[in-house]
């Protein structure tokens, strides 16, 4: 194996704070030279999000996006249909649900775009990037199934505006640029 040098060995591990979506652990880490090392990592579910591209009434393509309050960031957030995928639950499973309950859409097909790790310097999750092959409405906005503290305008965001000139609230989140590469890499799929 190439580069063994580098790999650290856990050796022990511990939880430091139990949150609501998330944990903080310590763990202690021992490189191949011997050295020891205490390290803090944010062990969270793994999320998913979904891309879906719908006509507008000007039938325009436009992703079905949306916009909602995200604390960390203390601003507004445009974004694709996603969050976490719950116990027992496969990242595709949570894709569908997501674009069900924030959306109130399905789709006939959801083809697996691609997965990252959101920050790998301490993060212990994955996020997964889905694409909506035709997708097709399920109930009004108004019917929507969302979380408890969800708070969320669903939009219409012409696809060559997202591409050509993103807006702040899109391009300030680096999980919706993440998954912007995956549809590019995909050859932007309609």
């Amino acid at each position: 194996m190439k580069h063994t040098h580098l790999y650290w060995t856990e050796t022990e591990r511990s939880t430091v704070l139990d949150g609501k979506i998330f944990t903080i652990e310590r763990v202690i880490h021992e490189a191949a030279d011997g050295r020891t090392e205490p390290f803090t990592l944010v062990n969270s579910p793994n999320w998913a999000n979904v891309i879906a591209v719908v006509k507008d009434e000007q039938s325009r393509d436009c992703f079905l996006m949306a916009r909602q309050y995200r604390h960390g960031g203390a601003s507004l957030a445009l974004e694709f249909p996603g969050g976490m995928v719950d116990k027992g639950e496969t990242a595709h499973e949570a894709a569908a649900r997501e674009l069900r309950e924030e959306a109130g859409y399905g789709a006939k097909e959801l083809r697996f775009l691609g997965a990252t790790n959101p920050n790998p310097a301490f993060m212990t999750n994955t996020v997964s990037t889905f694409f909506a092959v035709e997708p097709y409405r399920l109930h009004a906005a108004a019917d929507r199934e969302l979380d408890e503290n969800e708070i969320i305008d669903l939009e219409l965001v012409p696809v060559d505006e997202v591409l050509n000139n993103p807006p702040q609230e899109f391009v300030g989140h680096g999980i919706m640029l993440i998954a912007m590469y995956w549809y590019h890499q995909a050859g932007r799929p309609r």
